[in-house]
């Protein structure tokens, strides 16, 4: 055989062999779509601004988070849909980052947007962001002053709380803290991650089941509770209550678990739940712990976003709005 029919023959089946991947990566792809077998894991640029070290929604905004549509109000506050209005005559204040904001969940079937649902009566100003932690609490509780009569003030903390600063990372301004994994530190590699979470339900499932992330996540977490003394945790939260009583409102901490938490619920699994509760008692501030909740249902894994260590899915919010709205006092 000549050298140049070898080279055509070579060619094409490198081109029939591009096409059969091409072929079978466009299908696989479409059939983790089309049967969500994961889910998206993006945040649309042009939703978030930076001030002073802390994000915020933009106000009045419509874009995408978690492939799902989402809208803010005048406030910057997510809401179920555009130039929503509150017409409740009792204002409740919540605290909070993603689980609590409610990232890939359709606003109204969230437990705040349940809760809205149900008590018509009362403003629930969301002001949760994801990535929030602690320290941007602080500055968000100073937002209280803003609005008349603040009757309960309801804060979901998620155990990442305790970090240094937000989980939420902008390439354009980078910041490192203690969750940031090595390929976050690689530029190129953490857009085309970033990238991919974003675009591809294939890319979400290949990872999902092949890195585990809900243990990965939780593990690196634990390992802060494990050996920081938490002295900051305790010291913002204690400014918090203070600034809350100065406003004369009601504050509530509601605690939420992790997934892998949730998988056997050990004693050493829970040492955060514990460490928090001890502060808690110590400050003496009303809290609720729905960990026990979420460890006695059958299947704990179905109530948490897809391959997510800590987002709730549709059914986990429905969980927390049922507690909610069973042992809280609106």
């Amino acid at each position: 055989m000549a050298d140049g029919q070898h080279n055509d023959e070579m060619k094409k089946i490198f081109l029939i062999n591009f096409f059969i991947f091409f072929f079978l990566i466009i299908s696989l792809e479409l059939i983790s779509r089309i049967f969500s077998l994961s889910s998206l894991m993006g945040i649309q640029d042009g939703l978030l601004y930076n001030k002073n070290g802390i994000n915020y929604f933009y106000p009045n905004k419509k874009g995408i988070i978690f492939d799902e549509d989402v809208f803010t109000d005048k406030f910057g506050f997510r809401v179920p849909e555009a130039n929503f209005e509150y017409k409740g005559k009792k204002n409740i204040f919540i605290l909070g980052d993603s689980v609590a904001f409610g990232n890939g969940i359709k606003e109204s079937d969230t437990f705040i947007g349940l809760l809205r649902n149900e008590r018509k009566n009362i403003n629930f100003y969301n002001s949760s962001v994801p990535g929030y932690q602690l320290k941007d609490q602080k500055h968000i509780t100073q937002q209280i002053k803003n609005f008349e009569d603040i009757d309960n003030i309801l804060y979901f903390f998620t155990l990442n709380d305790i970090y240094g600063s937000s989980n939420v990372l902008n390439l354009k301004n980078k910041t490192k803290n203690e969750s940031d994994f090595k390929l976050k530190e690689i530029k190129l590699l953490y857009k085309i991650n970033t990238f991919l979470r974003n675009k591809s339900y294939l890319y979400m499932l290949v990872k999902g089941l092949s890195t585990d992330p809900s243990k990965r996540w939780f593990l690196n977490l634990l390992q802060k509770y494990q050996t920081d003394e938490l002295d900051g945790l305790k010291e913002n939260l204690r400014l918090i209550k203070n600034f809350t009583k100065i406003q004369q409102s009601k504050l509530v901490v509601l605690i939420l678990p992790y997934e892998y938490q949730t998988r056997k619920c050990t004693k050493e699994l829970l040492l955060p739940q514990y460490k928090l509760v001890k502060i808690l008692n110590d400050l003496k501030i009303e809290y609720r712990d729905f960990t026990k909740k979420f460890c006695s249902q059958k299947k704990p894994k179905d109530y948490f976003y897809k391959f997510d260590p800590m987002h709730l899915s549709r059914k986990g919010h429905m969980l927390v709005y049922n507690i909610l709205k069973n042992e809280i006092n609106f």
